[in-house]
């Protein structure tokens, strides 16, 4: 026994340093994948930023010029409202030129007459007294003369006074024009400052549209990186798990602990936030967030992973080429790679992590790494 002991020890030793390898290699995938990942979640994020600081510049010039056709609306107007003036001023002009016109017209008789009375009062005096049949006839030629004077003054005042008001009016409506030409200044002014600013968004949208471009070639770099990485890690999954014929996948469990609701089955199409995608690759199972997940059978931990579309991930290396697979778990795995679980083991919860749009289990089922439909080893409780 004694001799039998050392080389006992040597293949366990030998057996833990194999295992020891096993997962230091697949936490060097593992790392490797997850660092590619976070570093396309952050491109990714500053892309998100550059489109969403243009689409708000898109926005504020969409509403600089929803201000200025008013603006250009409101100087349409008074510039109607000016030209307007301008006609009632003309239209003023015209009749205070008549009233002058007539004015003076109504002056010239005026005058006239003046002179007249004025021989009549200087050299027709005594021909005047001469002629009189009587002293009425005296008095009544002396006031109608009188009345004639006093007539023609009254209708001069009259006319004078509505120039006067006409004037006024005309005033009125060179104020109300000069009012109108201020408010259209202003409203220029405030259109020309509107255009600046439309140009300066114009500028920024350009900017932004050339980063946003510039940032689409970074993700799309990241991307192509993650996805090595992932295929890398994928394919050491494959390549370290059990393979076979599968045909012994048999007493496989509902994963939850109701039957939930199934809302993608194996092969459907999906919108997940607006996203449609065909071809699913598992069945999706909604149910309460915190619902504990089982092991579906007995196996090996094969992978965990915190995956940008599945979200926190658990594989499980079943034997004979099957693995089952766990996504879009509440939190990080609460099992490790090489832990052994059994049927019913909890090895996470439900969650939303990941490209989801609620909560629910994404199930999967691979036989030699070929996604199959899970419906063919488990049924609802």
């Amino acid at each position: 026994m004694k001799r039998i002991k050392p080389a006992l020890h040597r293949i366990t030793c030998g057996l833990l340093a194999a295992s020891m390898l096993v997962a230091t290699a697949a936490a060097d995938y593992k790392s490797d994948w997850q660092q590619k990942e976070k570093e396309l979640a952050a491109e990714k994020e500053k892309y998100e930023k550059i489109e969403k600081d243009k689409n708000k510049a898109q926005q504020q010039k969409q509403s600089l010029k929803n201000q200025q056709t008013i603006i250009l609306d409101q100087i349409a107007q008074a510039i109607e409202q000016i030209d307007q003036k301008n006609v009632e001023i003309m239209n003023q002009e015209q009749v205070i030129a008549e009233k002058q016109a007539d004015i003076d017209q109504r002056w010239g008789d005026f005058k006239e007459r003046m002179q007249a009375m004025q021989v009549m009062h200087d050299s027709g005096a005594v021909a005047m007294i001469t002629s009189a049949q009587s002293l009425y006839d005296l008095l009544t030629f002396s006031t109608t003369l009188q009345q004639i004077s006093q007539k023609d003054t009254e209708v001069l005042e009259e006319m004078n006074a509505q120039k006067a008001e006409l004037e006024a009016e005309k005033q009125e409506l060179e104020q109300a024009k000069a009012d109108l030409e201020s408010a259209k200044a202003a409203l220029d002014e405030k259109s020309n400052q509107l255009s600046a600013n439309i140009q300066a968004q114009d500028a920024t949208i350009s900017k932004l549209d050339a980063d946003a471009k510039v940032q689409e070639q970074v993700v799309a770099e990241k991307q192509k990186l993650a996805d090595e990485a992932e295929a890398a890690y994928e394919q050491w999954v494959r390549e370290n798990a059990s393979s076979g014929s599968g045909q012994c996948a048999e007493g496989f469990i509902w994963p939850l602990p109701s039957a939930g609701r199934v809302t993608t089955e194996f092969g459907g199409t999906q919108n997940v936030n607006g996203i449609i995608s065909t071809g699913h690759k598992g069945i999706d199972i909604a149910i309460a967030g915190g619902t504990p997940i089982y092991a579906a059978h007995n196996g090996t931990v094969a992978a965990t992973t915190g995956h940008s579309s599945y979200g926190n991930v658990v594989m499980i290396d079943n034997g004979d080429g099957i693995s089952t697979l766990y996504a879009h778990m509440q939190t990080a795995a609460i099992v490790g790679v090489g832990q052994t679980v059994t049927q019913g083991q909890v090895i996470g919860y439900v969650g939303s992590t990941g490209n989801s749009s609620g909560n629910h289990l994404h199930f999967e089922v691979r036989v030699n790494g070929v996604r199959q439909n899970p419906r063919n080893y488990i049924s609802p409780p």
